[in-house]
């Protein structure tokens, strides 16, 4: 509840941001530890699955969103299935699949970085610093406004 707390808070007070357009850069979740051990900034993390349509409606979003392009510079962009079955190492420390049923089953690293009371919803937003701190989580859809807003926030930081 925390985290949902802090987020909201922090998406109601930031100020939207303004910007060119650019590219959002997604770095593989697995090779987020070294850059942002190479190149310390926060990371955001949107923790999805290949059959949430709320997810597919986000990453659509992502691509016209100019403020969220232009502010890409200033933090890691990652997208973590949560049903991929590959082992995942993240800040030392070997994630992998666990099997719930036949063919189904939960990331352990989406499910260490994003649940919120023993819950996984998705979309998922984990924002995390460059000391591998979890800054908020937030389960939803974000609207334009909220991400110009998350933009802005991550440009200052």
């Amino acid at each position: 509840m925390l985290f949902i707390k802090k987020g909201l808070l922090l998406l109601m007070f930031l100020a939207s941001a303004h910007g060119s357009r650019g590219q959002v850069n997604t770095i593989p979740i697995d090779e987020l530890t070294d850059s942002v051990r190479l190149h310390p900034k926060p990371s955001l993390i949107l923790i999805s699955t290949s059959w949430c349509l709320y997810c597919r409606m986000q990453k659509a979003q992502l691509k016209k969103n100019k403020d969220f392009q232009s502010a890409s510079t200033n933090f890691y962009f990652s997208e973590l299935d949560a049903e991929t079955a590959e082992p995942i190492t993240f800040n030392d420390t070997t994630y992998g699949f666990q099997r719930t049923g036949v063919d189904i089953g939960t990331h352990e690293l989406a499910y260490a970085l994003g649940n919120i009371h023993n819950r996984l919803a998705f979309p998922t937003w984990v924002l995390i610093d460059e000391h591998f701190n979890v800054l908020f989580k937030y389960p939803g859809v974000l609207d334009k406004t909220s991400l110009a807003k998350l933009a802005a926030y991550l440009s200052q930081y």
